[in-house]
Order: C-alpha cells, then structure tokens, then sequence
C-alpha cells in the first residue's frame, strides 16, 4: 500500500453525499513557544469537499480524518511551487537576452498569470486526480 498523508478536520457542512471539512494546516513554528513575539508562525484553516463512502453517515461537528497518497500530495506540491518557480525563472532568463529587465520582469511574471490560467482551465482533470478521502474510525 502506497504512503498517505492524513490531517484531521471537523466537518462543517453536509450537502447529499458530499461533505466539506475544515482542517487548519499549522506551520512547523506555530507550536514555538516564543510564537507571540514573532510574525512567521500561522495557522491557516482550509475547506475540502470529500465525496463519502458509501454507508457512511456524517453530520456537522463530526471529528474526521482526511486521507491522501503521498505520491499525489508531491505531485500537488510540483504543481502549486515547483513548476511555477520554473516558469518565472526560466522565463526570465530566456527574456532578459531579448528585452530590456524591466520589461523582461514584467513579461515573466505574465507569464505566472499564463500558468496559474492554464491551471484554471485545466482545474476539473486535476481536481479529478486529487482524491481526498476519509480514513475509516
């Protein structure tokens, strides 16, 4: 069986066969004692809709388990930093040898939109491939 990747949320909405949890993703500095006086640490809540499992009942306020493989949290990380890292870089780079370097920053970062527009159109063949689910309790 393949690595998973699990975080804990509470389900905040039941809509069918469908539900959305809420899990907060906390920085590995959140947890520091000294988190008052400094401004890195953040705790962010995010909202997920998972399909359920046929013969599972959920209702709000329920404490879940959200499960995803390894391999397709990875693939999550290339797609959201990696690849768009690349693109601005390489598009720099490659356009500093033409243009001017304001104009060569400027059409790097249209390109960023570019990708991140590419992304949007593409977002229900990704979203297909990034299942999340919920682990039995």
């Amino acid at each position: 069986m393949s690595k998973t990747v699990s975080h804990k949320g509470v389900v905040v909405a039941v809509d069918g066969s469908k539900i959305k949890v809420q899990i907060q993703s906390v920085s590995a500095c959140a947890a520091c004692h000294a988190k008052g006086m400094c401004t890195l640490s953040d705790k962010e809540d995010k909202l997920i809709d998972i399909e359920m499992p046929n013969g599972m009942e959920k209702k709000v306020g329920d404490v879940v388990t959200v499960v995803v493989t390894q391999q397709r949290g990875m693939q999550a990380v290339v797609l959201a930093y990696i690849l768009p890292a690349f693109v601005v870089i390489s598009s720099l780079v490659g356009l500093l040898n033409i243009v001017s370097e304001p104009a060569a920053i400027i059409l790097s970062l249209l390109s960023l939109a570019v990708y991140y527009i590419i992304l949007y159109l593409f977002r229900n063949r990704i979203s297909s491939k990034f299942v999340m689910t919920l682990a039995e309790c």
